[in-house]
């Protein structure tokens, strides 16, 4: 596992619609890429359900189409107060103080606009939703249409202000980059919250006059909101998992040879030669974190179990033996473990040897004890006699057994808390991991997520295998670099990979500014976040989502804990998605 980085910047329910796919995937309702070129060299697309048309608006909603941009279902009338309640109610929104004023105090009727709520906080219901903040496009859009109920006041876009031509024009890092450029249906930063520093304005649309002006984020005014959908079904909670959770999986069978061909045979893979920073904790693009991570820092990984379990496919994830927990919970098919550090490419060689000779759980641990290290480095030797690494690995495993001896010991040990996760804590989890590496399901691969080899060959290797990518798992990597579209080698990786609806992507992020203010709950070191892994993707073809903090606007947050968010995971799937790669 990563820590925390020296600087930072600042699913099966079937529903009836989806009967009107089948009849408008070919011709209508075709997704239009954003004037970027971030998805050239990938082999990213829209899936073949995600089709939008106007027939299929929800109702309460009106079908927008501005020139250049997709089908957007936007609402007919702005938020309510009653509505912008049950946010707060569920914790999601803060309480809105503008009505504290005794003159404002007439305008908090149930049913009247919600007002006063700085950006930030109507941003927030939208997401809370399962939308977005409309752009100003769109809300001139449907400021056309019959059935737009105007609410009077000017509304919040999501556009920033820009004041004049100097302002696209930013330095960032030692990057100087154009935020207005290039086009895009999102506005300057595609839109994104806090996209740059000098930019404090949002653009407020005025139905009456159909114009728009400039509005200081944190304003308290008579400013209204509604939301726009982008997403159906929306990704309202619960997620389609939760609400719904996925029958269990049996064994697969043994894969064929070609199949194993594809999984191991993927071609070239990135050079890990990386320098060592100077400093400990962290990991910058230009170097490599001096401390490895063989044992994981994330102590309430247990949270993810709801939103991975039996999802089937394939995984593909970073780090170390964390992984085996959230593959044995998915039943995950076929398996790439992928890391910069070379340290934990072999400690994956290290298990998948101590494993294949260990019968049961008792086994494998009793291989990290002192009086068996003779015997583990003779079936080191035995596993990996043709590899030219061979003494790399044994010495790996001569400087951490008795470390790792004693944390996988208590990973082993009972833990009400952590419930059935754990591939070591149950019988069962250890049982699947072992079959895994038996059928050679489990992929061990060199690679540096900010370079072009490694995972763009996984995705590749999925395709021609039929398999979606189900679970991604970059562990807290994400945060520690831009990933802008002047080196947008991730971006890229992430678009290469073969996402569906039902993929999922888990991460942790430092607790600042993940964990809301507003709100009680564990404030640990990290905050811990699932995130739809197709509408992940889809954001990323937009060129301004450059950090990962940007995407901290789309969260929901738990409403039991503080330290838990959900991104944009739909509430239902498309029928036979779960069947793909099971």
């Amino acid at each position: 596992m990563l820590t925390r980085p020296l600087a930072r910047r600042h699913l099966f329910i079937v529903v009836s619609f989806f009967v009107l796919f089948a009849a408008h995937c070919a011709s209508a309702g075709a997704k239009k890429l954003p004037a970027t070129v971030v998805a050239e060299g990938t082999d990213f697309a829209f899936t073949r359900n995600d089709r939008l048309t106007c027939s299929m608006a929800p109702a309460g909603s009106l079908c927008v189409e501005p020139a250049g941009a997709n089908v957007a279902f936007a609402d007919a009338a702005a938020v309510s107060n009653a509505d912008y309640s049950r946010c707060v109610a569920d914790g999601q929104c803060v309480p809105n103080a503008y009505y504290k004023n005794r003159a404002q105090a007439a305008l908090a009727a149930a049913s009247l606009p919600a007002l006063g709520l700085p950006f930030e906080a109507a941003m927030q219901y939208c997401a809370w939703a399962g939308k977005r903040m409309p752009t100003s496009a769109e809300l001139s859009s449907a400021a056309g249409l019959s059935g737009f109920s105007a609410s009077g006041y000017g509304e919040w876009t999501n556009d920033w202000q820009v004041a004049n031509e100097a302002q696209c024009t930013v330095q960032d890092g030692k990057t100087v980059k154009n935020i207005c450029e290039p086009k895009n249906p999102m506005g300057a930063c595609s839109g994104v919250f806090g996209c740059y520093k000098a930019l404090k304005q949002k653009l407020v649309f005025d139905a009456a006059t159909r114009t728009t002006s400039a509005q200081t984020i944190d304003t308290k005014s008579n400013t209204a909101f509604r939301c726009v959908s982008e997403n159906l079904p929306p990704t309202t909670r619960p997620p389609w998992m939760i609400a719904a959770p996925p029958a269990p999986l049996g064994d697969p069978a043994p894969p064929s040879a070609a199949e194993l061909a594809l999984l191991h045979n993927i071609g070239e893979t990135d050079v890990l030669n990386k320098p060592i920073c100077k400093a400990k904790y962290t990991s910058p693009a230009h170097c490599k974190d001096p401390v490895t991570y063989f044992t994981p820092n994330e102590s309430q990984n247990y949270m993810f179990a709801p939103y991975i379990r039996n999802l089937g496919g394939g995984y593909a994830g970073v780090a170390a033996d964390a992984n085996y927990s959230y593959i044995a919970l998915a039943k995950s098919r076929f398996v790439w473990l992928f890391d910069f550090d070379v340290n934990i490419n072999a400690l994956h060689r290290i298990i998948r040897a101590l494993v294949l000779e260990s019968e049961n759980v008792q086994q494998f641990l009793g291989r990290f004890k002192k009086s068996r290290l003779k015997e583990s480095l003779e079936i080191l030797a035995k596993h990996y006699a043709d590899r030219s690494d061979l003494d790399f690995i044994q010495q790996v495993y001569r400087n951490n057994y008795e470390a790792l001896g004693k944390h996988y010991a208590k990973s082993a040990a009972a833990d009400k808390k952590q419930g059935d996760f754990g591939w070591l804590r149950h019988a069962e989890h250890y049982r699947y991991i072992r079959l895994l590496y038996q059928q050679n399901r489990i992929a061990i691969v060199p690679g540096d997520m900010l370079k072009d080899k490694s995972m763009r060959a996984i995705g590749r290797s999925a395709r021609a295998l039929g398999v979606p990518i189900r679970v991604y798992y970059p562990s807290n990597a994400e945060e520690f670099w831009d990933y802008s579209t002047n080196n947008s080698n991730y971006k890229k990786n992430i678009l290469s990979l073969p996402f569906d609806e039902a993929s999922i992507t888990f991460r942790s992020v430092h607790e600042y500014p993940w964990h809301p203010a507003h709100r009680k709950g564990f404030k640990g070191f990290w905050h811990y976040v699932v995130h739809g892994a197709y509408n992940y993707q889809k954001k990323l073809l937009l060129p301004h989502y450059d950090y990962m903090d940007f995407f901290k606007m789309h969260r929901v947050v738990s409403k039991e804990r503080a330290d838990f968010s959900t991104i944009e995971i739909p509430a239902a799937l498309p029928a036979g998605i779960l069947e793909q790669g099971n």
